[in-house]
């Protein structure tokens, strides 16, 4: 796999648009959050990033599945480096942050995620072996959490140490390598995008994703299920868990980091080990997935519980493995079962619904922190997961569903 210069390629894009959108949102979200001292504007810039998806996510489900994939992404970073180079503009040089206009340019990069992100993954099972999924996805996703551990690590000190313009223009330079090593990889032609709807009209096209994602057991229970649990997500999100350090456990915008670092560096812990058990992972997917679900709700009563930052951060590890052991699991689950064609519709539906519910969430447990005992909110995170659970657990098809390793591709 790793001498596959393609995928290498696509690993290469993964990781530079990666550390160049997290280091930028990062350093914002932490400038706006010292600068207002307001959980819910600081919450703003998840909202602004998961608005888009909501609005345009089955239109890039569509485009996605018509259009040839390399070209998508290598236009959306190029769209993503104007972007950046206009938030250049914005930024004062004294480091004030206009708060509305980098609410547009994150908007903006949210955008060209919502186009780049179902390319990326739809490539995958083009440009490696079936029977490498799992493989391929694992270095990916710890890959990408190794860049999430940095970006969280060294946001705030570069936002001590640097001025925001200069670390915009780290930005620009990422976003200009990734459109690079987007233009080598070779997108395979032979039998490609069957089922893509490219003889129907646009709205016939979009109607037919969401047919298909209806009729697909295992892509609709998935999607049910991580659309509900995006809702006790919502306590996970930047503002929220700052907020929890600052009350709860009397830390700082650093300590806030420490236990993003220790759950990134959980998550690439938990990658390697899937590394390991690729087999077991193809026969037992379902299992998994569910196993997961109960395991968040228990891991979160126990975060919620911490009197300590360090003891924050042991639980915030803690979660990592599983989760992405569970996120390989998905990944690899949908790329063996839905059909080429129909990938980037099922794909881009999945994120829509989820970034929805992520945003609405993130915003009231923002709100709510301002009325509620703070380690309350996590309480009743930790009840919703384990509801998600049990759905997950009385959905037959979920909790049977596993690939299967003979097909060459089995859509």
């Amino acid at each position: 796999m790793l001498r596959n210069r393609y995928y290498l390629f696509l690993w290469f894009v993964n990781i530079a648009t990666t550390l160049a959108i997290e280091l930028f949102t990062v350093t914002i979200l932490v400038s706006i959050y010292e600068r207002t001292e307001s959980t819910l504007l600081a919450a703003g810039t998840m909202v602004v990033r998961a608005l888009p998806t909501l609005l345009l996510g089955p239109v890039a489900g569509v485009l996605v599945d018509r259009f040839s994939r390399k070209n998508i992404i290598i236009s959306m970073d190029l769209l993503r480096l104007m972007l950046v180079g206009v938030a250049i503009w914005f930024l004062q040089g004294d480091g004030g942050v206009p708060v509305v206009g980098i609410y547009l340019i994150l908007a903006g990069l949210s955008v060209a995620e919502i186009f780049h992100r179902p390319a990326r993954m739809a490539l995958i099972p083009s440009l490696v072996p079936h029977q490498q999924l799992i493989k391929a996805n694992s270095f990916i996703l710890a890959s990408t959490q190794i860049v999430m551990a940095l970006s969280y690590m060294i946001g705030g000190w570069l936002i001590l140490a640097l001025p925001l313009r200069q670390i915009a223009l780290g930005v620009v330079v990422l976003f200009l390598l990734a459109a690079f090593a987007a233009m080598l990889i070779v997108e395979p032609t032979a039998g490609e995008k069957k089922d893509s709807g490219e003889n129907e009209s646009f709205a016939k096209s979009l109607v037919s994703g969401w047919r298909y994602l209806r009729q697909h057991p295992v892509a609709r229970a998935l999607t049910v299920m991580e659309t509900i649990e995006h809702l006790p997500h919502g306590i996970w999100t930047g503002a929220v868990m700052l907020a929890f350090t600052t009350k709860a456990l009397h830390g700082d915008a650093a300590d806030w980091g420490y236990q993003a670092t220790g759950y990134f560096t959980g998550m690439i812990l938990g990658s390697l080990f899937a590394l390991a058990i690729g087999d077991w992972l193809r026969r037992y997917t379902g299992r998994i997935i569910v196993m997961n679900a109960f395991a968040a709700g228990l891991f979160t009563f126990a975060y919620a519980s911490s009197q300590t930052v360090w003891m924050a951060v042991v639980w915030a590890f803690v979660f990592g493995p599983p989760f992405a052991i569970r996120d390989v699991a998905q990944d690899s689950l949908l790329q063996d079962t839905v059909a080429s064609g129909q990938f980037g519709r099922v794909y881009a539906t999945r994120e829509m619904l989820r970034s929805t519910m992520f945003m609405f969430a993130g915003l009231f447990f923002a709100w709510l922190s301002d009325f509620v005992p703070i380690r309350m909110i996590y309480v009743s995170g930790g009840v919703a997961y384990l509801l998600t659970g049990f759905y997950a657990l009385s959905n037959k098809a979920l909790r049977k569903s596993k690939m299967n390793p003979d097909a060459e591709m089995n859509n």
